[in-house]
């Protein structure tokens, strides 16, 4: 039996990033590779008020942040019953194997150091959505 995975360039996204520059260029990226629907935070607790006022698929998330790091962010989304299974990839310019395990260890389903490749970013992006839309679809047909 065949599934067939839905586009899912409709998907609901959240960039959280403190500086300026680089939040933008990430929402450029992803506007370019068909996302419609971006959310943006400056930081951590910008973050969770976002999660509380509507739904999203996944969260791009950077660590060095002002106000709620990305270690904080990242366990507070894994903590929360309604939040824990969104899928938060980590992009940040901390690029050390002790902060991988750390994120990784925390519940992220990824890690991209700065500056990334868009094709990677875009690969890992669609990888994490399909998970997420598979999971949704065998807990709904176990539902049944």
């Amino acid at each position: 039996m065949k599934v067939e995975v839905p586009d899912l360039k409709s998907a609901s996204l959240l960039a959280v990033e403190d500086t300026n520059m680089m939040r933008v260029l990430l929402v450029r990226h992803l506007k370019q590779a068909g996302y419609t629907d971006i959310s943006e935070a400056v930081d951590g607790q910008a973050a969770l008020d976002v999660l509380a006022e509507k739904p999203i698929d996944l969260i791009l998330l950077d660590i060095n942040m002002p106000v709620l790091d990305g270690y904080a962010t990242l366990e507070r989304i894994k903590a929360d019953e309604k939040l824990r299974d969104i899928p938060v990839i980590m992009i940040t310019a901390v690029d050390s194997i002790e902060s991988v395990a750390k994120c990784i260890e925390m519940g992220a389903e990824d890690y991209l150091p700065k500056l990334f490749n868009p094709i990677l970013l875009n690969s890992r992006i669609q990888s994490c959505l399909e998970k997420r839309w598979l999971h949704r679809r065998v807990a709904e047909l176990q539902g049944s």
